[in-house]
């Protein structure tokens, strides 16, 4: 009897220990195969799915900062970042925002690492996840959900997860909520062999490097010939503008304070048209430029325009080829958003060619 009573018992140990993994195993399977990212804020559950294979070293950051895998300049080694990080940004319609760390003076990590940019990952619907940046390849901690279609993003900041549960809490999200927790989720044996470490990402980070350096002298080189073949023999201004007379015009040039009318086509090398404005000559899409009153040295649409406008007379007409730095810069610009209507903007570090005209009147 004793026999059969070790046996019993050691039979439903077993069978208990079965059922454990068995809940372990279901609990794991609540999602289908993939890398989550459950973050519980004080309104309710938001579960993220995490792009791991498309955007590796960006969730390899967020995986790693999640799990205080990663150095940074904010917390010690082991201390899970996001913890009590608050929604900093909510543009309603646009994003929620969050990623400054708790308690802390720094605004990131203290490092930055690449865009990864995907063309199959779009900011287009809401729910998707983005990383925030203050131009390109400057990536660190914060990071966006989209609260409708942001496609206008595409190409400018890296994309590297989704929504699968809790849209009606991301809607819900004011300014200052707060995340209270930050849990990864391994579904799948892909996803239990993403465990970043600082080693792993500095060397992602170190060949990511490597790649955007050499895509950006690619992509100088091209620019260059561009230019070379369609406008070969402008004047050239020491702060590298540079332009072509197309219609000389009377008298002197412009004095600091004259008023003027200006009108403007403009385009960049790759292929976005835009046209000037009433309003302070700020670009938007359009059939016709429209001219708008600019006062030398008080008027600003950007430093290589307002550079070329200064050397200008009354009925001249140029073209102008502005450097990214002299355009619109790291920044780029976006345009006022109108409803219906996709959002006008140009990306970070463009090259604008413009058409433009002073009038006589």
């Amino acid at each position: 009897m004793k026999g059969k009573r070790k046996f019993i018992a050691k039979a439903g140990l077993s069978v208990l220990a079965l059922s454990l993994v068995s809940l372990i195993h279901c609990a794991a399977k609540k999602y289908p195969d993939g890398l989550y990212a459950e973050v519980t804020t004080n309104k309710g559950l938001i579960v993220m799915q995490l792009e791991f294979k498309k955007t590796p070293m960006t969730a390899a950051n967020f995986v790693g900062l999640a799990e205080g895998t990663i150095k940074n300049a904010a917390f010690p080694e082991g201390t899970p970042y996001f913890n009590g990080t608050k929604f900093h940004r909510v543009a309603p319609g646009h994003v929620i925002q969050c990623g400054i760390p708790k308690g802390s003076d720094q605004q990131g990590p203290g490092y930055e690492f690449p865009n990864e940019i995907r063309p199959d990952l779009s900011h287009g619907r809401a729910g998707m996840v983005n990383m925030a940046n203050s131009g390109p390849h400057t990536n660190g901690s914060q990071w966006c959900i989209m609260l409708g279609d942001r496609s206008y993003l595409d190409g400018d900041y890296t994309v590297f997860g989704h929504v699968v549960q809790g849209m009606e809490v991301v809607f819900s999200i004011v300014q200052e909520d707060e995340i209270q927790a930050v849990k990864i989720v391994r579904v799948g044996q892909a996803a239990r062999k993403i465990r970043p470490t600082d080693e792993s990402f500095r060397k992602m980070v170190e060949e990511a490097n490597v790649r955007v350096k050499e895509a950006e002298d690619t992509k100088k080189l091209e620019e260059e010939e561009t230019i070379r073949k369609n406008w070969p023999d402008p004047k050239i201004l020491e702060n590298g503008l540079r332009y072509i007379v197309v219609r000389e015009g009377k008298g002197k040039a412009l004095a600091a304070g004259a008023k003027i009318q200006v009108v403007y086509t403009g385009k960049s090398l790759h292929g976005l048209s835009f046209l000037s404005t009433a309003d302070e000559g700020k670009p938007a899409f359009g059939d016709r430029g429209e001219p708008f009153e600019y006062e030398i040295g008080k008027s600003h649409v950007n430093p290589g325009f307002d550079a070329a406008i200064a050397q200008m007379k009354k009925g001249e007409k140029r073209i102008l080829i502005v450097p990214a730095e002299l355009g619109y810069g790291i920044p780029g610009f976006y345009a006022k958003e109108k409803k219906g209507e996709k959002r006008f903007h140009i990306s970070p570090n463009t090259i604008l060619v413009y058409e433009v005209d002073v009038l006589e009147f």
